[in-house]
């Protein structure tokens, strides 16, 4: 590493947090050197937790642009109906609400940078339109035919895997190849756990500055323990871990059994489902084997959004597979209704509307998650606008 080199790792570590001294994170740092003081649109990738508006912000903030403003958006919180009139904005009577002109992120971003968060999650028509704006700089708000003109820097951030998304038609090529000419990946966190020493540090030193406390450290048993962690929340479950632990405990050392009291394991014994491109359900274990009835569960229901069939054929499929389960989980011989402790669902053996079903699977990933949106969104293999959609359909707003 140059003197250089040196200097600017210092500088994003005291400024923007970005902690890192592995081969993988250096890689990444690196980038973000050379292509901060540009103007080049920088697509950031990486599982969620990695750090990816850490690294847009530092960009952002070493770049020409930073006494300008910096826009950072969610793609994916944004109802797909409202995503593109946040983006470009809108003119009064646009659409029913719209009771005056409202400019969009663009054009309060203007001259700065917009931080385009999960745009694996956009629309293929809005899609359409930030193609557009990066290629010329105009847009139109939504219910108007005058082009505006911006100046703007784009940073994109996805979790997803775009070439695949493009291959299913869930992504425009050109728009990926226009986003991908400069890319910065960012590595899970147990593909680097040589930095976890580094950032329990830094998170233990920040928050102790901040009470008044005083940190001596984590013994290496604890420290081998986190390294084992699969930490599949990454850098942002490790900082919540660490804040946590060092709050209650009012700073001093980190020991093994404070680390195996807080870090909770068991949080992480779900199945996890994925797609792999035949579009078939692929199930990779977690750290232990749940009990066969959570991981009843979540087929039943990952297998009910997968099919794409008609509504006949999905209700024959899910009933079938529900009374396979309600013979698990329910009293049939004496009992109407049972309820499982962990989740709260209460199943009618007489009631398999998909409706009902549906809601009650959502209900309980949300008080799994304590009303965690995207945490529940994840677990039940559906995007977190979708979600939204479904809190919405629902009336379930009121339990996030």
């Amino acid at each position: 590493m140059t003197k250089n080199d040196k200097n600017i790792y210092h500088l994003l570590q005291l400024r923007y947090g970005i902690i890192g001294s592995s081969v993988v994170m250096q890689e990444a740092i690196a980038r973000l050197a050379q292509v901060a003081p540009t103007d080049l649109s920088v697509l950031i990738t990486g599982e969620t937790g990695t750090g990816k508006e850490v690294f847009a912000n530092a960009i952002h903030n070493m770049s020409n642009r930073k006494k300008q403003s910096f826009i950072s958006v969610n793609c994916g919180a944004i109802p797909e109906t409202l995503l593109e009139s946040e983006l470009f904005g809108h003119e009064k009577g646009a659409f029913t609400g719209a009771t005056e002109q409202r400019k969009g992120y663009f054009e309060v971003a203007h001259n700065g940078t917009i931080f385009l968060d999960e745009i694996g999650e956009m629309p293929v028509g809005t899609q359409v339109k930030l193609l557009r704006v990066l290629e010329t700089g105009e847009f139109n708000r939504l219910g108007s035919t005058q082009v505006h003109k911006v100046d703007v820097r784009l940073i994109a951030a996805t979790n997803r895997d775009l070439e695949y998304e493009v291959r299913r038609g869930n992504f425009r090529e050109d728009l990926y190849f226009r986003l991908n000419a400069v890319q910065i990946h960012l590595p899970p966190l147990r593909k680097h756990p040589e930095d976890i020493a580094l950032l329990v540090e830094f998170f233990a030193n920040r928050i102790c500055e901040r009470n008044g406390f005083f940190f001596e450290g984590v013994t290496d048993e604890a420290l081998s323990i986190l390294e084992q962690h699969p930490w599949r929340g990454n850098i942002r479950e490790l900082r919540n871990l660490v804040e946590t632990l060092v709050t209650i405990e009012q700073g001093g050392t980190i020991d093994e059994e404070q680390v195996r009291r807080y870090l909770k394991p068991e949080r992480f014994n779900e199945p996890v489902f994925v797609q792999n491109n035949t579009t078939a359900l692929v199930h990779v274990p977690g750290p232990t084997l749940p009990p066969p009835s959570e991981l009843n569960l979540g087929l039943v229901y990952q297998t009910l959004l997968q099919l794409q069939q008609d509504t006949n054929a999905i209700k024959q499929a899910f009933a079938v597979m529900v009374e396979k389960l309600a013979t698990m989980q329910m009293n049939v011989a004496n009992q109407q209704t049972t309820q499982d402790d962990d989740d709260g669902i209460v199943w009618d053996k007489n009631d398999f509307r998909l409706e009902e079903m549906e809601r009650k699977f959502i209900v309980a990933s949300l008080r799994r998650f304590e009303g965690n949106r995207r945490s529940a969104a994840k677990a039940l293999g559906i995007s977190e606008r979708t979600l939204y959609r479904k809190l919405i359909e629902y009336k379930l707003t009121e339990i996030v």
